[in-house]
């Protein structure tokens, strides 16, 4: 009996125990679950008025009814930074030096490409490539003794435009993806029997002090038209991309062109409309394209 009445008082203990554990259990605070850690965006890069690199820069004409907002929004380098921004201050370069236009040919920038691959100190490409290293460049003083920089006209025709998207030189995607932010793409030929891309060469209008006419519509109209037609504007090598090879595209990402030199940005932009086979009458865009 004695024994009996022991184990009772034990087991009583123990379930006595068991209880005050359980209540201070339920009676402790209940830490709150963690918050997933936030994830810090990086600030969006300042806005900035575009200002050229010279006092007296050669802006497209006739200049646009309103000041085109990217003209406030984006500066000399877009979005780029390092290399690229150099590049982006190249490309957006309305101060290319020579009084007068040197007249260059499709043929004359092919030739120009041919010299750069000689020269394996210029870097670019979308991808390194054997010993060459990707773009953007990072020796644009020998593209400057090629001849980036200068003033030139191209006589050609118009194979294809294309209205482009966001891209660095014009600040990406800090802007509105529209086309007036956004340049537009010209591939042109040296006769409209060339019906292959990878033989043309590019000239690009810029958003910035674009003129009204300067459109996507109105550049194709051209090209129906099959016109000569007369690009003047900055040389300028093009090191983020691959030139087609033996008249095969260089892959995705990679614009179709024989050569990575171009007109870029398009100073002025004519249409021959009589007399072409000689001296031609050239007139400006904005008014060619009022009789279409």
């Amino acid at each position: 009996m004695r024994l009996e009445k022991l184990l009772r008082l034990a087991a009583s203990a123990v379930l006595l125990s068991a209880g005050v554990c359980a209540a201070d259990a339920d009676a402790a605070p209940k830490r709150p679950p963690r918050r997933a850690a936030r994830t810090r965006q990086a600030p969006a890069p300042a806005r900035a008025r575009f200002k050229p690199a010279c006092p007296s820069p050669t802006y497209p004409s006739p200049p646009p009814a309103a000041s085109p907002a990217i003209d406030s929004q984006c500066g000399l380098s877009g979005a780029g930074a390092g290399p690229e921004g150099v590049q982006d201050a190249v490309k957006n370069n309305f101060c290319a030096t020579g009084a007068t236009p040197k007249a260059v040919t499709v043929a004359d920038l092919t030739d120009l490409q041919a010299r750069v691959e000689k020269n394996p100190s210029i870097n670019f490409g979308s991808a390194n490539k054997g010993a060459r290293k990707k773009g953007p460049t990072t020796n644009r003083a020998t593209l400057r003794k090629l001849g980036e920089g200068r003033l030139v006209t191209l006589r050609a025709y118009v194979l294809i435009a294309r209205q482009e998207g966001p891209e660095s030189v014009n600040c990406k995607t800090n802007l509105p993806d529209h086309p007036a932010f956004h340049d537009i793409h010209i591939s042109l030929v040296a006769s409209p029997d060339v019906t292959e891309e990878c033989a043309s060469v590019v000239a690009e209008m810029s958003p910035h002090h674009r003129p009204d006419s300067w459109t996507h519509a109105n550049v194709e109209k051209v090209a129906r038209a099959q016109l000569p037609i007369r690009v003047t504007g900055q040389l300028y090598f093009d090191s983020s991309h691959f030139p087609c090879a033996a008249g095969q595209p260089a892959g995705a990402g990679n614009p179709k062109r024989v050569s990575l030199w171009e007109v870029h940005p398009i100073y002025k932009f004519e249409v021959c409309t009589a007399g072409c086979d000689g001296e031609g009458t050239w007139l400006p865009l904005d008014e060619w394209a009022k009789d279409q």
